[in-house]
């Protein structure tokens, strides 16, 4: 990805070099920088992943279905600790930046633009959820599609390459999760530029970094059936599991911000420039 010597997380890149993504690479960086990094990474905000392990077991416990507003209080709950959490892992593998103090749980305005950010993100995937089984509107579209004769083949393909343009676009611009971590304008221009050409690898590196962990979730609930536990012991370990992968996550997307955006203060120069709009 670089031809300088670096460890990982270490790299600020004083110079960007436009390339492709290096998959291998980033895949290998992300899983050594988790792995040597995880004892830091979780002290940094064990509070809030402690408080987002709560807000998940709750959710599985309770019957949130019917409950409209429980449900809706516990994501968002989840999505505020979520931001926090992300936000400073961000900042520490980018910007190398460990805040002093026992605990991290501030929710300030550099929080507040990554969870506005995130809800956009979620926007752009809407479409894809017209064919996820057990929702509302998906029922809905479904029925209307049995009764549509001739043109439901011609509106299944009118839905089938609008949830294919928003996620191609949601991957591209999930570059703006680390970019407003860091304190970077939202510059779409500049991340559509520099992922041009590298949808597939971003693609490919998010589907390996996340294959071992759905594999190893596969292994409890397997394990746990064959023993006859209970499906909460499962789950509370799919979460304590979850946390190495959510670090793997949040380090392969922030290699991938260094490699084809560059280091803090390369949008905000961008959008300096006489022909950007």
């Amino acid at each position: 990805m670089t031809d300088q010597p670096r460890g990982p997380f270490a790299d600020l890149h004083d110079e960007f070099n436009p390339k492709k993504l290096d998959v291998i690479a980033a895949l290998t960086e992300a899983y050594k920088g988790a792995w040597a990094h995880l004892g830091e990474m979780v002290r940094l905000i064990w509070l809030p992943v402690v408080l987002n392990f709560v807000v998940n077991i709750v959710a599985f416990l309770l019957p949130v279905e019917g409950n409209l507003f429980l449900s809706f209080t516990l994501s968002a709950a989840s999505m505020f600790l979520w931001a926090i959490i992300s936000v400073a892992w961000y900042r520490f593998i980018l910007l190398n930046e460990t805040p002093t103090g026992s605990y991290q749980i501030n929710f300030g305005r550099r929080e507040g633009r990554y969870f506005v950010v995130s809800i956009a993100l979620l926007l752009l995937a809407l479409p894809t959820t017209i064919f996820a089984p057990d929702l509302p509107w998906s029922a809905s579209v479904a029925n209307y599609m049995a009764t549509a004769g001739s043109a439901a083949s011609l509106v299944g393909f009118f839905f089938l390459l609008l949830a294919f343009i928003g996620l191609y676009f949601l991957i591209r611009m999930f570059l703006l999760l680390p970019a407003v971590s860091i304190d970077e304008p939202i510059n779409v221009r500049l991340i559509l530029e520099r992922t041009r050409g590298n949808f597939w690898r971003i693609v490919s590196l998010s589907v390996l970094s996340s294959l071992p962990v759905l594999i190893i979730y596969a292994l409890i609930v397997a394990t746990s059936d064959a023993l006859s536990l209970p499906a909460t012991f499962a789950y509370v370990l799919q979460l304590v599991v979850s946390i190495f992968f959510a670090i793997v996550n949040i380090a392969v997307l922030a290699i991938v911000y260094r490699e084809l955006i560059g280091p803090k203060g390369t949008m905000a120069a961008d959008m300096d420039r006489p022909d950007t709009i």
